[in-house]
C-alpha cells in the first residue's frame, strides 16, 4: 500500500483541484465579447504551434520555453535512478529531496514571484532562473557518495527555484507581446510545448543514460540550457536596440 500511496494522494489532489476550479472559478469573459469557435482543422495542435512560431514577436521566447522544458524534464526524469545508482539512495532520501523541490516551488510561485518581478524584471529573473538550474545541475554532477546528502538537497532546491522563476516569467513575456485575441491561443501553445518537452525530454534522457552513461543527461541538459540563455539574452539585446531606436532624438 505504501508504494501506491503517493499515486493515490496525487489523484485525490487532482480531483480536489478540478472540483475547486469548476465550483469557485466562474467564467469572466463576457458573452458579447466571445468569438465563434474556429474550424476543427484550425484547432489541430501543430497548426497552432506553427502559427505561434510564425509570429516574430514571440517565436524566440517559445523556442526558449520548449528547450528549457526539454532539458529540465530530461534530467529530472532520470534523477531518482541516478541518485539510487550513483549514491545508493533509497526511496526515503529521494522522496525527501522532492519534498524540498515542492516546498521551494510553492514558496517561489506562491509568494515571491510577484515582488521579485516588480524589483528585478522578467528578463533578469528568467536569466537568473536558468542560472539557478544550471548551478543545481552542476552540483549534482559534482556530488560524491560521501557528500551526496550535503550537496544534492541544495542542488534540487536550486532546480526548483530556477524553474519557479523561469516558467511564469517566460509565459508573461509571451503574453505581453500579443494582443488580447491572441493571448489564449499562444498560452495554450506554450502549455503544449511544455507537454511536448515533458514527453520528448525523458525519452532522450533515458536513451542517453543507457547508451552514453549516467551523467550524460545532465551534460546534455546543460548544453540545451546554455542555448536557452543565448536565445533569451539575444532577445533582450534585440528589444533594447529597438527601444533605443524608437527613443533616439530625430536630430541625431
Amino acid at each position: 500500500m505504501h508504494v501506491n500511496l503517493p499515486l493515490l494522494v496525487a489523484v485525490a489532489i487532482a480531483v480536489l483541484n478540478l472540483t475547486l476550479v469548476v465550483t469557485l472559478l466562474p467564467e469572466t469573459h463576457p458573452v458579447e465579447a466571445r468569438i465563434p469557435l474556429p474550424r476543427k482543422r484550425e484547432l489541430q495542435p501543430f497548426t497552432q504551434l506553427a502559427r505561434v512560431f510564425a509570429n516574430p514577436q514571440v517565436r524566440r521566447l517559445c523556442a526558449a520555453f520548449f528547450l528549457f522544458f526539454l532539458a529540465f524534464n530530461g534530467f529530472a526524469a532520470v534523477l531518482i535512478l541516478y541518485l539510487k545508482q550513483q549514491f545508493g539512495w533509497g526511496p526515503g532520501l529521494a522522496g525527501a529531496a522532492f519534498v524540498v523541490v515542492g516546498v521551494v516551488a510553492m514558496v517561489v510561485q506562491g509568494g515571491l514571484i510577484g515582488p521579485l518581478v516588480a524589483r528585478f524584471g522578467e528578463w533578469r529573473l528568467t536569466l537568473a532562473g536558468i542560472g539557478f538550474v544550471i548551478g543545481g545541475c552542476l552540483l549534482i554532477l559534482l556530488a560524491t557518495a560521501e557528500t551526496s546528502r550535503a550537496v544534492v538537497f541544495p542542488a534540487v532546491a536550486l532546480l526548483a527555484l530556477g524553474t519557479g522563476l523561469v516558467t511564469p516569467c517566460l509565459r508573461s513575456q509571451v503574453s505581453r507581446r500579443l494582443d488580447d485575441s491572441g493571448q489564449g491561443a499562444a498560452l495554450g501553445s506554450l502549455q503544449g510545448l511544455q507537454s511536448l518537452g515533458s514527453f520528448i525530454g525523458p525519452a532522450l534522457a533515458g536513451l542517453a543514460y543507457e547508451t552514453l552513461g549516467r551523467t550524460s543527461p545532465f551534460w546534455l541538459g546543460l548544453g540545451l540550457l546554455l542555448g536557452v540563455v543565448a536565445i533569451v539574452a539575444g532577445g533582450a539585446r534585440r528589444m533594447g536596440a529597438v527601444k533605443q531606436t524608437r527613443h533616439r532624438p530625430s536630430g541625431l
